[in-house]
């Protein structure tokens, strides 16, 4: 979905963070299941598959259609401002009246090109055209889920029960062992770029957010920017105003995506609007990035990848020659033999001398060293 987020380049305060543990198992999860989306989490994956027993592999299959869809959360029960712990947003999750659980899947279960519609639980169960709808949807994409959707008809609150226990399952087996190296590298990215705004203002906290996010300052505004993606969502074009607030919130399974949401909530007699801005790690937009090669070991490279050229360094290596020496001893002749060193003298390989009549050529020593270190600098 593209973005256009504008807002007070001085209001430092508009800007929020969040690292909530129930938003990251919820990612996880659909990184789990639409692992061929997200190619730099393929080993995790593999890994946790090995975690997860056969019943909760089926437990996580049953709500596919909510889980793989996209990665929804629970706006009403966990709050993404602020640091979160699991045991505190599995209470909350248990405790929250049932239709802000049950409302959040049957939109799932609506949803169309990426469309979320939101329907009232009691209007859900009032109307046998809705459930009919949402039964055809989830039939035609995962129709391992239609019990899931039969029993969150029939019977909401087991329905949430449930759902709990397939979190807390999934939480103790696949996140709990690494929780507080996932939870470390969160809070560091919220604390780097929370210095970095009270050093440098907004703009600072948001540079470097992603690759396709950009960020520019017009006069009194920064504005935060993505190209709409082809075929997709409608773009998402927002000013905040004062009391607005931008959320940013790191994830370490949101690679390759930058997921953003508005919502309006009333508080305190006024409309608040929030933009909440879901991006990856630093460190995973590294990971993500392959090396780029210096010009000089391409070079390198690049010469001395024909046999011919190969032939005539390992006769170099063994001492300088002339170009008659060498012509005769390849089978070429000397003009075809000195375009071949011409290449090899331009990348650095060799280096020419004369000796009366005749052209010697010497293998620079260095040329090796250097490719070997070009080499070590990219595998290492």
């Amino acid at each position: 979905m593209g973005m256009r987020v504008r807002m007070d380049a001085a209001d430092l305060g508009a800007v929020a963070f969040g690292g909530s543990a129930a938003h990251e198992m919820l990612r996880s999860l659909h990184v789990l299941g639409t692992v061929k989306d997200h190619p730099l989490h393929i080993s995790w994956s593999l890994e946790m598959r090995e975690r997860i027993d056969a019943e909760l592999r089926k437990e996580i299959d049953a709500f596919a259609f909510w889980l793989r869809n996209r990665p929804l959360g629970f706006p009403r029960i966990w709050e993404e401002s602020g640091v979160w712990s699991w045991p505190d947003q599995a209470a909350a999750f248990r405790k929250a009246p049932v239709e802000h659980y049950a409302e959040q899947l049957i939109a799932g279960a609506l949803e169309e090109n990426g469309r979320a519609f939101h329907v009232r639980l009691e209007d859900f169960l009032r109307d046998p055209a809705l459930r009919e709808r949402a039964e055809k949807r989830v039939a035609s994409l995962h129709p391992a889920s239609l019990p899931v959707l039969g029993e969150l008809a029939a019977d909401p609150e087991r329905s949430r029960e449930r759902f709990a226990g397939l979190l807390s399952s999934y939480w103790d087996a696949c996140l709990a062992p690494d929780w507080p190296s996932l939870e470390r590298h969160l809070l560091a990215d919220i604390v780097r770029r929370g210095r970095a705004g009270a050093r440098h203002g907004v703009a600072a906290t948001l540079e470097g957010l992603a690759p396709r996010l950009r960020v520019e300052r017009h006069g009194h505004e920064v504005v935060l920017s993505s190209p709409p993606r082809r075929g997709g969502a409608p773009a998402l074009d927002l000013a905040l105003a004062e009391g607005d607030r931008l959320l940013l919130v790191p994830s370490h399974f949101t690679w390759p995506q930058v997921v953003a949401a508005g919502h309006r909530e009333r508080r305190a007699g006024r409309t608040r609007q929030t933009v909440r801005i879901t991006y990856a790690l630093a460190e995973l937009e590294r990971q993500a990035r392959p090396p780029s090669p210096p010009e000089d070991l391409l070079g390198l490279l690049r010469s001395a990848a024909d046999p011919t050229r190969l032939q005539v360094l390992g006769l170099l290596a063994a001492r300088p020659r002339s170009t008659r020496e060498i012509a005769g001893l390849v089978g070429l002749t000397e003009a075809a033999v000195s375009r071949h060193l011409k290449v090899l003298a331009e990348a650095g390989w060799v280096s020419a001398e004369r000796h009366s009549y005749y052209v010697y050529y010497h293998l620079v020593r260095d040329a090796r060293g250097r490719l070997t270190d070009a080499l070590g600098d990219i595998l290492a």
